[in-house]
């Protein structure tokens, strides 16, 4: 998210919302007891077969699958033209004094021991690096501690602020050094007025672009995201090469537990964005546009939102036909009718996962497997249901006021509605059983503000140019071997996220195997294409 890199490795679910850790709040009243989580649930037909539970319980439904690919597929060019670039400028606009002279400023101003391969051997230059890196990352983590305290708080202003000064700077100092040994290194004629003014208008441009986005272009917003990664990754390049690589992958241990642990930052700050009254956080995420056609598995297309908004009925229209034609009856529940029509329609068929979260009273769960123990309905519902049972449905009895639940769309997604009968938020449930919520928006919503996008943070990009780049240093294999390897870990992740339904991070997967191959290439790899090289084969 942010060049503070306050939330590198947040792969928000399906880019857009997170889970409901906890039971969603409405007008029902409602108990901390959120449905067990277990393992994954099965598809419908699985879940009717047995035999099928071990080989089945994490499979994906094709909805995922292509939703998973297309979000690789929309996330994935950015990357890449981020990480090429990004190698581009560490190799061509360096030599070797500006590298000797980066490296020596960047040991003084970010670590506390001292690492010499010269006159140190190579255990204690790998632990005085680990030890840097530790305090780097410690760092890192303080900081995001204190950005999710700030957004806890409501300090908009100043976290914004800070934001926008750390980008400014980023864009103008950093980016100016970047100028400056591009002029040195290629002799570029300019005067000390062009480029002064070159620097201003790129930043305040770039401070506008990407935190006041209305009515700018969105390739020129993520054209100074992109730019944003390369100055930073080249900066990070003039780390020694013990220092940078023990650093990534610190950061990527620790990018597992902050988003992954019950008390790790950006996990608390992917819930408190996830609220409903949550502010923006602007310059924080690279979002890249999905297909039209392409919609999130479980979250109501646009026809299922127009479906749900002309169920709403007025309640002194009480025989009034819906918009379709269809009758408001089959789906409202009882909203706007008469007290003897609401005693008969408190009842909804409902998974049990979106029951227990609301504690709704069960009337009749005939849809439950018999136990053969029991001849009672009732008491076929267990009190610590499994991953399978969380998505039989049964017959729950609804408030008589209050809030209301219905099934809309295709029978997966439901839809909340206040005791007004106005649509509060789209329901489903997922395979571990899961309830996830998503606030409900309009026609008019969804036609002006919605955008059906992925979302990466920006410290990803980052990340993944200063290894992608720290390896194009070395020679053309490692760095091709880094850049496809990322791009499987991504890919792999965004697997991971149609199954898990939760905040992923991004980084893990991606660095560990940039890391592994890396060392493997220059190890195996690059002796063997040297050795074909000396004495061909023949086929």
């Amino acid at each position: 998210m942010a060049q503070s890199s306050t939330s590198e490795g947040q792969l928000p679910p399906y880019g857009r919302t997170s889970p409901s850790d906890n039971p969603i709040t409405s007008q029902y009243q409602l108990h901390a007891n959120p449905p067990n989580s277990g393992d994954s649930f099965e598809d419908e037909a699985q879940s009717r077969d047995s035999s099928d539970d071990k080989n089945g319980a994490y499979a994906i439904s094709l909805a995922e699958l292509v939703y998973s690919s297309s979000s690789y597929h929309a996330i994935a060019k950015p990357v890449t033209l981020t990480m090429i670039l990004a190698s581009l400028t560490v190799v061509y606009i360096n030599d070797e004094q500006t590298l000797r002279q980066g490296e020596e400023a960047m040991s003084e101003a970010y670590t506390v021991w001292k690492t010499d391969e010269s006159s140190q051997s190579t255990g204690k230059t790998l632990v005085l690096s680990l030890g840097n890196a530790f305090v780097m990352v410690s760092v890192i983590c303080a900081m995001t501690f204190g950005i999710v305290l700030l957004y806890r708080l409501r300090c908009m202003k100043l976290l914004i602020g800070y934001m926008i000064l750390s980008s400014a700077t980023l864009l103008g100092v950093l980016g100016g050094s970047l100028l400056e040994v591009a002029i040195y290194i290629y002799h570029i004629p300019i005067d000390q007025l062009s480029f002064f003014w070159f620097l201003h208008n790129f930043s305040v441009v770039g401070v506008i672009a990407i935190f006041w986005s209305e009515g700018i272009p969105t390739f020129v917003t993520q054209g100074y995201l992109v730019a944003t990664s390369v100055i930073l990754a080249w900066q990070l390049s003039h780390f020694d090469t013990w220092t940078i690589w023990t650093f990534l992958i610190m950061l990527a241990l620790y990018d597992l537990c902050a988003v992954l642990t019950p008390c790790g930052p950006l996990k608390a700050l992917v819930n408190l964005m996830s609220q409903d009254d949550s502010p923006d956080m602007p310059g924080l995420l690279y979002e890249a546009e999905l297909p039209p056609e392409v919609h999130r598995p479980g979250v109501p297309n646009r026809q299922t939102s127009e479906h749900a908004r002309g169920q709403k009925r007025s309640p002194n229209d009480k025989n009034s036909d819906d918009d379709d034609g269809s009758s408001a009856s089959e789906i409202s529940q009882g909203i706007g009718e008469n007290d003897d029509d609401r005693s008969q329609n408190q009842t909804v068929e409902i998974p049990l996962a979106i029951a227990r979260v609301y504690s709704l009273p069960i009337i009749d769960a005939s849809n439950f497997p018999r136990s053969g123990v029991s001849s009672s309905p009732l008491l076929d519902v267990p009190e610590n249901p499994n991953k399978q049972q969380l998505q039989f449905m049964v017959t729950v009895q609804l408030p008589e006021s209050g809030g209301r639940v219905e099934p809309i769309g295709d029978g997966k997604t439901y839809l909340e509605r206040d005791r007004f009968g106005d649509p509060k938020r789209t329901l489903w449930v997922d395979r571990q059983g899961k309830v996830f919520a998503e606030p409900y928006e309009s026609e008019d919503d969804i036609d002006e503000n919605s955008s059906n996008t992925i979302r990466l943070g920006l410290g990803d990009f980052i990340f993944y140019s200063v290894l992608v780049s720290k390896s194009a240093q070395h020679s053309f294999a490692t760095f091709a071997a880094c850049v496809l390897t990322i791009l499987a870990g991504l890919g792999s992740t965004l697997i991971l996220l149609a199954v898990y339904h939760h905040a992923l991070p991004a980084l893990p997967i991606s660095i560990f195997l940039a890391v592994t191959f890396y060392i493997l290439t220059i190890l195996l790899i690059e002796p063997w294409v040297e050795t074909i090289l000396q004495d061909p084969f023949y086929v």
